[in-house]
């Protein structure tokens, strides 16, 4: 029995400094160790911001950050922030400040949570004597001498360093995909988060008079070289007018719009050439990508001057309808004689329209007034109107350049 109790202890003892390799304060005999997140939030605790508003008895809270494009391997990263005013559900801001501690250093610098952190500004390392104090401690304690705080003071706290030249760089992805349709062009699929280039092409309409004419409308799609920085457009779309008169065999560039002239979400539709075949109706919708909501207009081209009327439709409507409202528009095509017919219907989401009132209680088709330039409203026409087809569609289908 006795025998038995002596290899109990001994077996015991030879544990003890197994188990002491494990403590709160490790030794460090294999080079310096990378201070704690606890480690950190105190540090935290002494800069001076923090001190002074908890002294007014406000509660001050940290939640610490992973960042992709952050240097998490060096540095632990935290978002500051009064709790108090949180509870309180203050419409002001209620951060206090973002703050980054080297791991490696103990350092605490000021977190500037900007594009020019990717360009090497690092903010400004905090200091003050109480501070100083705990981060010699903490040294002391992680093996961290004066050399191996100097190597690692100037890391940066973006993963990665970018050129301010380069910033905004971005390749243009050639069209990889052919679309027989002109409404509404973008570089995404319906359902799909990838952006592609994509390149829409009308059928060739002809008209009465011998001309010819078709739409192609161009969705760029960018791929940013550096994501951290890019603050560039994703997709921009470029809306073009080719014509060929009537003795004419090849097409020419007649109207075009582009950013930064108009939105760049933009596009064109043929609708019908005019009864005498002197003027092409086109349906303009504009959206801004990334954002919701879109607008559609009217662009009128005269084939005589060359010229494109873009009639101010919500200021017409506002004169015959009333002030400050709004509508969900689409072109029609020409009445007999000549004048433009658009149907103004209600709106059909008012929330993005900041409240706006809709200018009509029902679909209303309206002609516009072609000899004046669109500018006002000939007439209100019927409800069971419709518009006959002056135009016709040609083959084969437009050149694909």
């Amino acid at each position: 029995m006795a025998k038995s109790v002596r290899a109990l202890i001994l077996v015991s003892l030879c544990l003890v400094p197994i188990n002491l390799a494990f403590g709160d304060d490790p030794a460090t005999p294999s080079g310096p160790t990378t201070i704690t997140i606890a480690e950190a939030e105190a540090l935290l605790n002494l800069v001076p911001v923090i001190q002074d508003l908890r002294a007014k008895g406000i509660i001050v809270k940290s939640e610490m950050q992973s960042v992709s494009t952050m240097n998490n391997k060096d540095y632990y990263f935290f978002w500051i922030y009064d709790a108090t005013a949180q509870k309180q559900r203050d419409t002001g801001s209620i951060s206090v400040g973002n703050y980054a501690v080297n791991k490696h250093t103990a350092d605490v610098r000021v977190w500037q949570v900007s594009n020019d952190v990717f360009h090497g500004d690092d903010g400004v390392l905090v200091a003050t004597s109480e501070l100083a104090r705990l981060q010699e401690e903490l040294r002391e304690k992680h093996g961290i001498n004066s050399t191996v705080v100097q190597q690692n003071r100037s890391e940066h706290l973006a993963d990665k360093i970018i050129p301010r030249a380069a910033a905004q760089s971005a390749v243009r992805l050639r069209v990889t995909e052919r679309l027989a349709d002109t409404s509404e062009v973008s570089c995404w699929k319906k359902g799909s988060d990838h952006a592609i280039s994509r390149l829409g092409h009308s059928p060739i309409i002809s008209s009465t008079a011998g001309s010819r004419a078709y739409a192609e409308v161009e969705a760029t799609a960018f791929s940013p070289k550096y994501q951290e920085t890019y603050t560039g457009p994703l997709c921009e779309n470029i809306s073009r007018l080719f014509l060929a008169g009537p003795e004419e065999s090849e097409f020419k560039l007649a109207y075009s719009q582009a950013p930064p002239d108009i939105a760049d979400g933009n596009s064109l539709k043929l609708i019908d050439w005019s009864p005498d075949g002197g003027y092409l109706l086109m349906e303009r919708t504009i959206w801004k990508y990334e954002s919701e909501g879109d607008y559609t207009d009217i662009v009128l081209f005269n084939v005589s001057s060359g010229a494109a009327i873009a009639p101010d439709l919500p200021k017409i409507l506002e004169a015959r309808f009333g002030k400050d409202c709004w509508s969900s528009n689409s072109v029609v095509g020409f009445t007999p004689e000549g004048n433009v017919v658009v149907a103004v219907s209600p709106l059909e989401d008012e929330y993005y329209n900041e409240g706006a009132t809709s200018c009509v209680k029902q679909r209303t088709l309206i002609a516009l007034d072609t000899k004046r330039g669109l500018q006002d409203i000939a007439e209100v026409l019927r409800g069971n109107f419709k518009a006959e087809r002056y135009g016709q569609l040609a083959k084969p289908q437009a050149p694909r350049n």
